[in-house]
């Protein structure tokens, strides 16, 4: 199997599996299976870390540090961030006002929780999948340009688990800011606080809902509460 195929596999067979292979076993035996994503994006993403570990693809120590990361790069990451909270707090206030704030004032605790495991049990998994293996293994299998648009479209399409177009839409481009981040910087774990603020700015500002369902699960799931 060549690395084309296996990048298939993983980044599209994958995703459609976990989206789709549950509804399927609820409908024909009644099984709900509620803790499927996050389980399995920690299993791929150790596997993935080990592999790039292993073949020296990812140094010791690279996943977890900002050297090499400049003022200049903290400006430009939060004056973007800065700039799509305010847009999207907007567009949210325009056409749905009633969702702002919507989480953490109907369940604070929660919310809490949520915005404290996200970065943990999600972002840096996906940073590992997404950015270090798509990166160091398969991204120089296309052009520069292209492999940008194909690893954003793939992080967009692992969020497909939540059925529906928007969390495609909000992960696409930010899939092409993460990775954009990523590869100007060499840091993993500068993209993975990039990638953390936006997600937990979802949650907070209401347009979580469209990731409540997955998320809310995954998190139960981890703290083993029903």
């Amino acid at each position: 199997m060549n690395r084309f195929h296996e990048s298939v596999l993983l980044y599209v067979g994958l995703p459609a599996i976990l989206a789709f292979l549950p509804q399927w076993i609820e409908r024909q035996w009644g099984i709900r299976m509620n803790a499927w994503v996050v389980p399995t994006l920690l299993i791929a993403s150790a596997i993935a870390f080990a592999h790039l570990r292993h073949t020296g693809l990812l140094a010791r120590g690279e996943a977890t540090r900002l050297r090499g990361v400049s003022g200049r790069d903290w400006i430009r990451m939060l004056s973007r961030f800065a700039l799509c909270a305010a847009l999207l707090t907007s567009l949210l206030a325009l056409y749905h006002p009633n969702w702002i704030l919507s989480f953490p004032r109907r369940n604070p605790r929660f919310w809490l929780v949520v915005c404290i495991a996200y970065p943990i049990v999600s972002v840096l998994p996906q940073g590992v999948l997404y950015r270090a293996l798509w990166e160091k293994r398969y991204a120089a299998g296309f052009s520069r340009a292209a492999s940008l648009l194909i690893g954003a479209a793939f992080f967009a399409w692992a969020h497909v688990v939540f059925r529906n177009v928007w969390a495609c839409v909000f992960t696409f481009i930010g899939g092409l800011f993460f990775l954009t981040t990523y590869r100007r910087t060499g840091s993993l774990l500068f993209s993975g606080v990039e990638h953390a603020l936006y997600g937990d700015f979802l949650f907070t500002i209401g347009w979580g809902a469209f990731f409540y369902e997955g998320t809310q699960a995954a998190v139960r799931a981890a703290a083993g509460t029903p």
